[in-house]
């Protein structure tokens, strides 16, 4: 999750990074920008990015970023996996370029990630879900299993049967919606929660300036702040949904990651149908994505033909 008062999305390109300062494998990934597209879902128009969507060859992937985060927290990762699926990105309702609702609901944020599959044209669609947004993929899968072959949970604190704790959604982190006179009095205030964290900065800049938007008087980040206010919460938690799951499952976890510790993560994967032992992202805390994109990409490439493989099986 990344806030200031909040975060999230696309589409602003006020401030631009200077390629020549960026390592290779940065630049080239900046360097394929995902197409924009939108979908409507009971009422919202739900905003996802594409790369070589046209390729239908390929297996279709689906990013979901966590809470307050948008489809440009992958825009290091997807166009490396490009190569070998069509990938989507979306923007959760109320995050990114996505619209605001007037409240939350987790069944309707699997609906948005149904939706989104469909008019992509992904399913079967292998997923990988960051975070909150893990939680919000196992409820997807466990309400609408035929449009999924396989799954990756990234550093996700699920809910276990009567354990009294809710999962990781930041609520007590967000703060009302600040209006900044200009854009870097408000890219100062961009942080990432928790805040440990070893992403490079121009990393951080690229997710800061896409999480903000220009409005009368100044700049507010695109995220809605009543969320945490709205969103409902679910009787069935993630741990029981698990076990209706039959496809196949990884779950990832950064080595310094204060959401997903070892132990959680072992915990997590025991109540997965067709899990595995949980893969732990050596030196990345929880946001691994903007931590350690390459590695994190190199990992995912190994990993999501593996399931593949024993999804077709």
């Amino acid at each position: 999750m990344a806030t200031d008062s909040n975060t999230a999305a696309t589409g602003n390109e006020h401030v631009s990074t200077d390629a020549g300062a960026l390592p290779a494998w940065a630049q080239r990934a900046l360097a394929q920008p995902g197409r924009s597209h939108r979908v409507a879902v009971a009422g919202a128009s739900i905003h996802y990015l594409s790369w070589n969507l046209d390729a239908a060859d390929k297996p279709g992937l689906l990013l979901v970023h966590g809470f307050g985060g948008h489809a440009r927290w992958w825009d290091f990762v997807a166009p490396v996996l490009a190569a070998d699926y069509r990938v989507v990105a979306m923007d959760l309702g109320g995050m990114g370029d996505s619209d605001h609702r007037s409240a939350y609901d987790q069944g309707l944020y699997a609906d948005e990630i149904a939706a989104v599959i469909g008019d992509a044209g992904l399913a079967p669609a292998l997923l990988v879900a960051h975070s909150f947004g893990g939680l919000l993929a196992i409820r997807a899968m466990a309400e609408h299993r035929a449009l999924f072959r396989a799954a990756v949970i990234v550093d996700s604190r699920i809910n276990f049967p009567n354990a009294g704790q809710p999962g990781e959604r930041g609520a007590s982190e967000q703060r009302p919606k600040r209006l900044y006179p200009d854009y870097d009095t408000a890219r100062q205030r961009f942080r990432l929660i928790p805040h440990d964290n070893c992403a490079p900065s121009f990393v951080l800049d690229h997710v800061a300036r896409h999480s903000l938007r220009e409005v009368d008087g100044g700049w507010q980040w695109k995220f809605d702040d009543t969320i945490t206010a709205t969103l409902s919460h679910p009787t069935v938690s993630e741990a029981e949904l698990l076990q209706r799951i039959e496809l196949p499952l990884a779950l990832i976890y950064g080595e310094h990651s204060v959401v997903l510790p070892a132990d959680i993560a072992a915990k997590t994967v025991a109540y997965m149908r067709r899990g595995r032992a949980p893969i732990e992202l050596a030196g990345a805390h929880h946001h691994l994505l903007l931590d350690r994109p390459e590695a994190f990409s190199a990992l995912l490439a190994e990993l999501l033909p593996q399931l593949l493989a024993e999804a077709t099986a």
